[in-house]
């Protein structure tokens, strides 16, 4: 028979077990893969949204996503107008990458009138770990600038930041190097597997790091080739969860990452981009961990 002393027992020791799953950064199993609220990058409606940018806008908003990653282009309030019709909100912006601290001043300005929290850069350099390494440096400097505004400064990546020429990869030499409070990342989920990574890696190695990430797949049958540009091929890239990386294993461990913002992103789409949106935000819409 079950005592009241033993059934303490237990529902303490079941307490210890999901904190401990919690702090591996494991959600639960049977659980939605992802509570928080979807969003798009715009890149992947470029087009749409170059011709009429409130309409794509409310045609996002219609499929379900509620969340989205912004470019400068339009002016900051033609752009708010524009989300607030359609009940967008836009937590983060990408921007150009800054060549200098002066430089990224206006951009710190300009990402303060979009109304962001977070400011995003990552252009795909190839350079060398002594390069990187006063990259590194000036990303701490623009860290600095962009905290003072109250925006968090963060890289996004590609493929080449993951390759080693010299002592270390430049993605590495920015988690090592840069202050974790100056320098967060945006994980691309497609670009660090086609660099043959492993996100789940860097999540354990610097959990907390990663508070955004894009979410894109690869179709299946892609070559793992860090060393050529897969978009110089056909079309490399799938609408979630109908290409070859691991939903599911990734979403278990998004807690570990820090992720507190999710934007679907497809580059090259086969179908419309619109349609191609819809078939990702419905597979993450209902994606449960095993």
């Amino acid at each position: 028979m079950l005592t009241r002393r033993g059934f303490l027992g237990r529902a303490l020791a079941g307490a210890a077990a999901g904190s401990a799953a919690a702090a591996r950064g494991v959600w639960g199993a049977g659980k939605l893969a992802w509570s928080g609220p979807i969003g798009l990058e715009l890149y992947t409606v470029r087009e749409l949204f170059a011709q009429d940018p409130a309409g794509t806008l409310k045609q996002v908003a219609a499929v379900g996503y509620e969340q989205v990653e912004i470019g400068p282009g339009l002016k900051p309030q033609t752009l708010n107008d524009a989300l607030r019709a359609a009940g967008l909100t836009a937590p983060s912006g990408y921007f150009g990458d800054p060549k200098t601290v002066e430089d990224w001043k206006k951009t710190v300005e300009e990402a303060h009138a979009y109304g962001v929290r977070y400011a995003v850069v990552g252009d795909n350099p190839r350079l060398d770990s002594e390069t990187w390494k006063r990259r590194t440096d000036l990303y701490n400097d623009c860290g600095k600038l962009a905290a003072g505004a109250g925006i968090q400064f963060c890289y996004h990546n590609h493929f080449h930041e993951f390759e080693r020429n010299g002592e270390a990869s430049g993605y590495d030499l920015m988690l090592k190097r840069c202050d974790p409070q100056l320098l967060k990342m945006e994980m691309d989920i497609f670009w660090a597997v086609y660099a043959g990574q492993d996100p789940l890696a860097y999540w354990r190695t610097y959990p907390g790091r990663f508070p955004l990430l894009h979410i894109k797949d690869i179709k299946k049958g892609v070559a793992i080739n860090p060393h050529e540009d897969p978009k110089e091929k056909p079309n490399p890239f799938a609408p979630v969860g109908q290409g070859r990386i691991d939903w599911q294993r990734i979403f278990a461990h998004v807690g570990e990452a820090g992720a507190k913002h999710i934007f679907v992103e497809q580059d090259q789409c086969d179908v419309p981009p619109l349609e191609a949106i819809k078939i990702s935000f419905e597979y993450l819409k209902k994606l449960h961990l095993p």
